[in-house]
């Protein structure tokens, strides 16, 4: 920005001097050419600027686009609830069965609901990293069916390797779960409507990456780890807690 206030101030000057008559287009194309070739840092300057700018107010719209939507994400009873269902504090995450910094918030989240029995942990599946995520997250949602979606979860997040629908019913197999129901559950309208719901919302708050992460109405993209966790989940106990 700085550049063209600096060139903006050149021609002003310009146009003001007795001397203006005596420029042509030319010769202000000219200065401000070699202007520019003798000091390209300000050009860097005014990009990193400018681009800084951009991010600040495009987080400004995310953050009200979560503010619009934390109502469905933290009252929903389309979305599964652990740790305390009445905690002061929820947190959101949203998660790929594929990917490999969930599995890894993975212990972050259930030390976390261990730990502090005041928290209340919303999950949200985002199947963006291929078929399979989707159809681990439609066996999952088949479990909740069967009051079986968390352990369901840890067992789906914790596999090593591919995941497909033989893997997931070995899984739910092991957990004496109604296997041939949990097929048709996860094949059902129902479950795909849900699917695709819970897409539209996280693109419509700008998230696209997993894990992210809403703590107290504030978000977190990526694997933030389990002190941040704590240190957000504290920031908005205060938060609550101020008066108003």
């Amino acid at each position: 920005m700085r550049l063209w206030f600096g060139v903006l101030s050149t021609a002003i000057l310009m146009s003001s001097s007795a001397m203006a008559d005596d420029f042509s287009r030319t010769d202000i194309e000219s200065i401000i050419k070699d202007y520019i070739l003798n000091n390209p840092q300000v050009i860097l300057d005014s990009v990193e600027t400018y681009s800084q700018s951009q991010q600040h107010m495009a987080a400004e719209q995310q953050q009200e686009e979560i503010k619009k939507n934390i109502d469905w994400l933290e009252n929903n009873d389309m979305l599964p609830v652990a740790g305390n269902p009445n905690g002061d504090v929820t947190v959101v995450e949203f998660f790929d069965y594929n990917c490999g910094y969930c599995k890894k918030a993975l212990d972050d989240v259930l030390t976390l609901i261990e730990e502090d029995k005041n928290v209340r942990l919303v999950l949200v599946d985002m199947p963006i990293l291929g078929r399979t995520s989707e159809v681990a997250a439609r066996w999952a949602m088949a479990a909740r069916k069967q009051d079986a979606y968390l352990p369901f979860h840890i067992a789906v997040m914790k596999h090593n390797g591919a995941i497909n629908e033989l893997t997931l019913a070995d899984i739910a197999e092991k957990m004496d779960l109604d296997v041939d129901q949990m097929r048709v559950d996860a094949d059902s309208d129902e479950v795909r409507a849900k699917i695709s719901e819970k897409s539209q919302k996280a693109a419509q708050m700008g998230i696209g990456g997993t894990p992210a992460f809403v703590i107290g109405g504030k978000l977190f993209g990526g694997y933030i780890g389990l002190d941040r966790m704590r240190e957000a989940v504290k920031s908005a106990r205060e938060d609550a807690n101020e008066p108003s």
